[in-house]
């Protein structure tokens, strides 16, 4: 090595190493201290001249070098190839300071040259760099990009450039509608560009209730009353390699961010927290939606429309960051500005809520241990014998009920005994469908398995290739390929072979392996997949899945694996409905995506016992709302539960979710004996099954207008302070705020009430709000259920089944506001046929009151049989000034006998009317006019 000057700066000390007894083909040598000056013979002359000419080939190089390191500084290099797997990129290639430098999130050397980015750990003087400095960085060219000018019109933007590593990049904004706007990266190539192009939308409009200002160079901002919603800034927000694209958007200080597919907790904060969209095993949804609540109450929301592998950032400046495993990007825009608006912008991408069959918000239970026909006999015979007084719609048939875990797969025996039960007991049966197909063997074969193969229907090792194999319940299975419409065939034929009192549960459907991978080595990996660990913050991206090249009929599994379930409740859905009759399916699905809930529900199985589990439940029931999945509930009563009260706790939760499942074998076992419970129980079903008319209403209300039944008081009052202090409590579709008690062994609880009129569902007890309320505990969760001001409720009398219920008579709550007024229109059909809103098969009855009158009409009445045929047992109007004098029915003028009563220890009465005074039918129009007294 030639001497010089160490990394401090100082001389080198030559290295002198001495030699002794050396030989030179084999001839002793005399040795020296010096190492030029060891000679033996003649040939040790020549051996000098070699390292003489060697020493001057260094000192060329040296100059060689110094020449290119002024080159360089006269004209910047700002990439290293891609192609050079340098372990680390020298001072003479890296010309970034390190005061420009942006992180780079590849994780090693290798993988940071290997995807674009530079890599030093030193600055350009050649001193280390700080722990706190980014050592894998983006070339600085990479995300300069010219502007170019509007397009016509319409409020797009639309800038074309290209990176220093010569990929092209095209970045455009544009509108898509009043409220929303569409960011589009794209850097793939200009063929496959001219591939995607979309036909324009037609809601495209220079109508906005924002503004746009762009920057000199590629950025902008969106704001809308002095307020910035949106901002790309100009400098370093759009990075793009030939592997990812990362963006980071602007949004207001101090915002609030929910969604995420995150369920732990309902409120995120910006503290560089990072969330992996990927559908794993043990994780239920990959939705990469946030919607935010900036300080002063105005609402937006941010979309990455794709399936691929991403993270999402929200970082502590206020700054959320999306690296995604892809050559573009799509962002939407929502720009609000209200909660309610940002979620039907969003639902108006990804399509709104199905809405289920009546008897699908029924209570249903079942057992893990249920495996064979005699453990469903014994079932039937001992469990639901226990559970005779209280309301069961049905049994869950778990996988193990299935013949070699295979769906579809029951013994005839079962099936007749299923059958019986649907047609003598009414009851309805879920049955579970396990992610995969179980392979034949050459010991048992099956039929899905051998056609499935024949038609080519599962998905594949190579286009046209073998399929791909997993493990599941320590079999091996295949994957069916639901892109493809020769598998929708396939699956509608044997989903037949079932009667049709069935709801399907699509069980661990991710696709869902226990093994990584598959069965057999998987095929080459593309350099997407190779650096994705490295890239993203998905440490187990492949763990427990399929080969993410596996090919589907639209593309490789590392694009379509999070969509799986999607494609597979789309399949089922559509197959159902023609089988079924025209009667309307319940499908339920374990995994989620964006867009599920247009053709399934989501039964989520992942709870812990105690308050953090019941919050957890909570939380995922309304986040799950918010994403668009509104027939939602979790587990009752799973787990390691202690006492019968612990129990009791989840059933409170069941009141307001629209599924009431319990798969547990544990529970029966706290029945055994315990009459206390059994009752307790039985109050709280009951009390559930009369607000079955109201879950469905809510129901309908999401399909039609995207309102979402379930929320947290911040969403509908979000300049509340208090309000965002009590997330205990739910706000209940449009009429109702329900305080569950999540905690055991509480005396009381404490409601608060936000702005307006508030009347207590027993006693009418109303009060004005924002104020504390102090509730008693009971056994009744009546008693902390609290009725909005201008609302009217439609309950109906339980009863075990859900077809029984629906023969009981109805009663209607009607609660004023401040000013004495009143506005609810309620949704009615038979609940079981599907397509009623096309046919018009359904009535809308509309309850106002105005001037103390209230006025019953029915705006659309197309359905006039079986629920509509019920009488009003009573009707109740809470939040009256002053007690009432007289009541007349004005449409036949009659006086009516009235009960009116003050509301508690509140300054409020009640009125109330029952069916012995008024002989009214549910399909009735009617007028009933009161006189208060004199005060």
């Amino acid at each position: 090595m030639p001497s010089g000057r160490g990394a401090g700066g100082s001389p080198r000390t030559p290295v002198f190493t001495p030699l002794n007894h050396v030989t030179v083909n084999g001839e002793p040598c005399e040795t020296n201290v010096k190492p030029t000056r060891t000679i033996c013979g003649v040939k040790a002359k020549i051996v000098l001249a070699a390292v003489l000419l060697l020493l001057l080939l260094i000192i060329l190089t040296a100059a060689v070098v110094m020449i290119a390191v002024a080159s360089a500084k006269k004209e910047p290099k700002t990439n290293v190839s891609p192609s050079e797997p340098e372990e680390e990129a020298t001072t003479s290639t890296i010309t970034v300071p390190v005061s420009d430098r942006v992180l780079c999130p590849l994780k090693t050397p290798a993988s940071c040259v290997k995807g674009g980015c530079l890599y030093s750990s030193v600055d350009l003087q050649g001193n280390p760099v700080s722990s706190s400095t980014p050592k894998c960085f983006y070339p600085t060219q990479i995300y300069q990009l010219s502007a170019t000018s509007n397009i016509g019109s319409r409020p797009d933007y639309v800038t074309n450039g290209t990176a220093s590593n010569g990929t092209e990049i095209t970045a455009k904004l544009e509108s898509t509608g009043k409220d929303s706007l569409t960011l589009i990266i794209d850097t793939s190539s200009s063929d496959s560009r001219s591939k995607r192009q979309s036909t324009p939308s037609e809601n495209l409009t220079t109508e906005t209730d924002y503004s746009i200002n762009f920057y000199p160079s590629f950025g902008f901002n969106i704001t809308r009353d002095k307020e910035v919603i949106f901002e790309l800034e100009q400098k370093s927000k759009i990075r793009v390699t030939k592997n990812f694209v990362s963006v980071s958007i602007a949004v207001p200080q101090y915002s609030k961010a929910y969604g995420l597919g995150d369920f732990d907790r309902l409120e995120k904060t910006f503290d560089d927290s990072i969330f992996s969209v990927w559908t794993r095993s043990e994780e239920e949804g990959a939705h990469p939606f946030v919607l935010l609540i900036s300080k002063n109450g105005t609402a937006s929301g941010l979309y990455v429309e794709s399936s691929y592998p991403m993270d999402i950032k929200l970082q502590r400046d206020y700054n959320v960051n999306i690296v995604i495993l892809n050559t573009d990007i799509k962002i939407r825009l929502f720009t609000g500005p209200t909660v309610s608006e940002v979620i039907k912008q969003y639902w108006s991408v990804i399509g709104t809520p199905v809405k289920p069959p009546y008897w699908g918000l029924g209570h249903f239970y079942g057992s893990e241990q249920l495996s064979s026909h005699k453990a469903l006999l014994d079932l039937m015979q001992t469990n639901h014998t226990k559970l005779g007084q209280l309301p069961v719609e049905g049994i869950l048939l778990p996988n193990t009920m299935n013949t070699a875990s295979l769906p579809f797969s029951f013994s005839q025996e079962t099936r007749d005994y299923i059958q019986e039960l649907v047609e003598k007991e009414k009851l309805t049966f879920i049955a579970t469908v396990p992610p995969g197909i179980t392979s034949s063997t050459e010991e048992s074969s099956n039929y899905m398995d051998s056609t499935g193969v024949e038609q080519k229907v599962f998905i594949s090792r190579t286009a046209g290739g073998d399929p791909l194999q997993g493990y599941y319940s320590n079999k091996m299975v295949k994957y069916p390929d639901f892109t493809s419409s020769d598998t929708a065939s396939w699956w509608y034929t044997n989903l037949t072979q079932y009667s049709n009192g069935y709801g399907f549960h699509l069980h661990q459907n991710m696709p869902y392996s226990e093994i990584t991978g598959s069965v057999g080595v998987c095929p080459d990996i593309n350099s997407d997949v190779s650096l994705a660990t490295d890239i993203l913050n998905l440490r187990n991206l492949v763990e427990n899945t399929l080969c993410l090249s596996g090919i589907n009929k639209k593309g490789k599994q590392i694009e379509l694996h999070n969509q799986f379930s999607l494609h597979q409740a789309k399949v089922t859905q559509s197959s159902l409905k023609p089988w079924s009759v025209s009667k309307q399916p319940l499908v339920v699905s374990d995994a989620t995506s964006p867009g599920i809930g247009v053709y399934a529900g989501h039964f989520h199985d992942s709870n812990r016992d105690g308050r953090e589990g019941l919050k957890a439940a909570l939380n995922e029931m309304i986040t799950f709302n918010f994403l668009g999945v509104t027939t939602v509930g979790p587990n009752i009563c799973t787990g390691v539960f202690s006492t019968p009260d612990a129990c009791l706790k989840w059933y409170y939760l069941s009141v307001i979710s629209p599924l009431a499942w319990s798969m547990s074998s544990g529970i029966s076992h706290l029945f055994a004996g315990n009459e206390t419970f059994r009752e307790s129980v039985s109050t709280v079903l009951q009390f559930r099954q009369t607000l079955l008319p109201y879950h469905y209403d809510n129901q309908y209300r999401a399909h039609v207008s995207s309102e979402v039944p379930l929320r947290f008081l911040t969403f509908d009052y979000p300049s509340d302070e208090r309000a965002a202090l009590f997330q205990d409590e739910v706000l209940f579709g449009d009429a109702i705020l329900y305080t569950p008690i999540l905690i055991t062994g509480e005396e009381f609880i404490v409601s608060y009430l936000p702005a307006g009129t508030w009347c207590n569902w027993v006693d009418g007890s109303c009060y004005q709000g924002p104020t504390e309320v102090k509730v008693i505990s009971s056994n009744s969760p009546a008693s902390f259920t609290f009725l909005k001001g201008g609302t009217a409720v439609v309950t109906q009398n339980s009863a075990n089944t859900t077809t029984a219920s629906r023969e009981e008579k109805v009663r209607l709550i009607v609660v004023l506001d401040k000013s004495g007024n009143a506005n609810s229109t309620r949704f009615f059909d038979d609940g079981d046929t599907a397509n009623t809103l096309d046919t018009k098969y359904y009535t809308l009855v509309n309850y106002n009151v105005a001037n103390n009158t209230l006025s019953v009409t029915l705006p659309q009445k197309g359905y006039r049989g079986g629920v509509m045929k019920m009488k009003y047992e009573r009707i109740l109007i809470y939040g009256l000034p002053r007690k009432v004098s007289s009541l007349k029915r004005l449409d036949t003028n009659q006086d009516v006998r009235i009960s009116s009563l003050i509301s508690g220890d509140t300054a409020f009465y009640k009125l109330i009317v029952s069916d012995t005074n008024v002989d009214i039918e549910l399909s009735e129009s009617f007028q009933l006019k009161w006189e208060l007294q004199e005060s």
